[in-house]
């Protein structure tokens, strides 16, 4: 008697609380799919999304005024969806830069210095992409807040959260700890001190070899 006592509460408990939690996260996934999970990164700077079709990205592009495009799947010549999206980058005059990143595996130095190197070179707005939205994005989102808007890792690493459907476990976790590796050369080099860019060339970083702090100044 006492376990069907217990299992009519446990599936109460699940009808009014646990099922509504289930449904409220649910629909909030399906919004976000929906809209392509697009998200602000830096008002009027930066945004950031799942790859998107023809109809969001002509939405997106003229109502945030993108002016360039970073896919962080890499060039796949011949993809329905890549020709759709350099047909539209043409289109709309925008710019198109391919970096190729793994969601699974962490960026090599050279992935790294062309992502900054876009950050540096991208006219502005930008706008990132993966597949998803939520891992490679997020990395690129997290790396921008902390070189560009010089925000404090702990600010900066929300970009990679289950907000935007990041799971900070299993293989997409090396999109955390590249971003932990990342923010720990730039402390034990003294390049970066909890947000803020030091008055002085970068070039010593094996991450930045290219990058003198001047490049990611706002105009």
């Amino acid at each position: 008697m006492l376990v069907i006592f217990k299992a009519l509460l446990l599936s109460r408990a699940f009808r009014y609380v646990a099922l509504p939690l289930v449904l409220l996260v649910g629909s909030y996934f399906g919004y976000m799919e929906e809209q392509g999970n697009f998200h602000v990164v830096t008002p009027g700077e930066a945004y950031r999304s799942a790859q998107l079709d023809r109809d969001e990205w002509i939405h997106y592009i003229k109502k945030y005024n993108i002016k360039s495009i970073v896919n962080l799947r890499g060039a796949q010549p011949g993809a329905k969806w890549y020709e759709e999206e350099l047909s539209i980058c043409k289109e709309l005059k925008l710019a198109h830069y391919d970096v190729p990143l793994d969601a699974h595996c962490e960026p090599s130095p050279e992935e790294m210095n062309q992502l900054l190197k876009v950050f540096k070179e991208a006219p502005r707005p930008v706008l990132f992409h993966c597949k998803s939205g939520a891992d490679r994005s997020g990395f690129a989102s997290a790396i921008w807040k902390l070189i560009v808007d010089k925000a404090p890792p702990s600010e900066a690493k929300k970009q990679l959260s289950f907000k935007f459907f990041h799971l900070p476990f299993g293989p997409a976790k090396a999109m955390d700890r590249a971003f932990d590796k990342f923010v720990k050369e730039f402390q034990e080099k003294k390049g970066y001190v909890e947000g803020t860019l030091l008055g002085k060339s970068l070039e010593s970083s094996s991450v930045l070899p290219f990058c003198g702090v001047s490049g990611f100044q706002r105009e």
